[in-house]
């Protein structure tokens, strides 16, 4: 915006002579008294042949550079107000002149090139336009009349950004060991008394009778803490450059330990480096499903465990293809035992908690008092790191290897059961 008292050249063209002439003015006096680290105004000693002070000098160029602005700010005002001008009379020029007609070739054998002009003209859009019709029409070109054909093979390819997660590929649950009670230690067993031996003498006796003995003996047992393992070989590029790399291996490796423990604690045989799992645990009750329904071979179990191991099971795993069995069973009327179909049916067996994973053993339903007589021992929990095997150190590669230390413990067998041929 021009200052007040500005004064607007007689024409376009005074106007940017005078721009120029200030302007070079306005730079010779920047030019003279420039030094080294800015500009040192004394060093003009005269303007328009007369003497002048340094402070003279800085308020004359200062009213230089503001008569520069107002004509810079004009003469471009004066340049777009020109540009809009000649477009206008662009438009009134085009509006009143005839359509121009290619000749046609001689003979009627030729074809003439037809732009975009040309198939407007001839299209019913622009017909309907001249009738009075809609101003807005579309116009269908057939692209087998143009050269070339835009296509995206021959023009420019669409740009499509990634989604920034990973869609994970289809994994169990963790479920297992979420029904037992966690225990930390720092040694590399559990060492616990057993009471193996409990011979109870106690009995009625006449006076100066010989009383019942009893017998007690206690076993020292062991449980190992074991490993779970796996590693991963990365290269330094992934590492570095793709945002998130890390997270995402800490999480899958996470995972797939916790996944391994979750089937261990119920079918690990034992033998090292396996956990005892709770299908190999010793002296469990078993029940052979035989004829029997499903629903009635648990209950057995479950009354195997209060009668022999005096404990009540608070869990029972069963594989999903077992329970899909025990769900779709119907009564002689042909209506569904655990619900209809448009309900969802509760996971419980006469009152116990059923869990539905692909860690139990398919046709073997595992159960028992997990929360009073069973216990896992965590020696040290899921540790990511990073380090170099081999050549990878000079081929660029690391290995992020994740690990898990724990021990199972079951401390009373006869409180565990399965259900065996389901």
């Amino acid at each position: 915006m021009q200052s007040d008292n500005f004064t607007p050249p007689a024409s376009l063209r005074e106007g940017k002579e005078m721009l120029k002439a200030k302007s070079d003015v306005v730079g010779n006096l920047f030019q003279e008294c420039a030094v080294e680290d800015g500009y040192d105004y004394s060093k003009v000693k005269t303007l328009n042949g007369n003497p002048v002070k340094d402070y003279e000098v800085a308020a004359h160029i200062q009213a230089l550079n503001a008569e520069v602005e107002d004509l810079g700010l004009w003469v471009a005002d004066q340049q777009k107000a020109a540009k809009q001008h000649e477009q206008v009379n662009q438009h009134i020029k085009d509006a009143t002149e005839p359509v121009w007609s290619p000749p046609q070739p001689e003979g009627g054998s030729g074809k003439w090139r037809k732009g975009f002009g040309d198939f407007f003209v001839e299209s019913k859009a622009y017909s309907a336009y001249k009738s009075g019709g809609s101003q807005v029409s579309t116009m269908d070109i057939d692209a087998h009349g143009l050269k070339t054909l835009m296509t995206t093979s021959a023009g420019w390819a669409p740009e499509n950004l990634r989604l920034d997660d990973a869609v994970l590929s289809a994994q169990r649950p963790i479920a297992v060991a979420d029904q037992i009670p966690f225990f930390s230690t720092e040694q590399s067993a559990v060492v616990f008394m057993l009471e193996s031996t409990a011979t109870s003498g106690a009995q009625e006796v006449n006076e100066g009778a010989a009383m019942g003995e009893s017998a007690l003996a206690l076993t020292q047992t062991t449980s190992t803490v074991r490993k779970i393992a796996t590693t991963l070989p990365v290269t330094d590029e992934q590492l570095s450059d793709v945002g998130g790399v890390r997270d995402y291996i800490n999480q899958r490796l996470s995972y797939q330990i916790r996944a391994r423990l979750d089937s261990q604690i119920l079918v690990g045989n034992g033998s090292a480096p396996n956990l005892e799992g709770l299908n190999s645990v010793s002296g469990i009750n078993t029940t052979a499903k035989g004829s029997d329904p499903t629903p009635d071979a648990i209950y057995k179990s479950i009354r195997k465990c209060r009668a022999v191991g005096f404990a009540n099971p608070t869990a029972i795993f069963i594989h999903p293809s077992d329970w899909e069995a025990i769900r779709l069973l119907r009564d002689a009327g042909g209506s569904y035992i655990y619900g209809s179909p448009a309900v969802a049916a509760p996971l419980t067996i006469f009152g116990i908690p059923v869990t539905e994973t692909t860690a139990a053993t398919e046709n073997t339903i595992s159960l028992g008092d997990l929360q009073g007589y069973a216990g896992l021992f965590v020696r040290r929990g899921v540790d990511i790191e990073t380090g170099w095997t081999g050549t990878q150190f000079s081929e660029g590669e690391v290995t992020i290897r994740a690990t898990m230390r724990v021990a199972m413990v079951w401390f009373r067998a006869s409180a565990l059961a399965t259900v065996t041929g389901v």
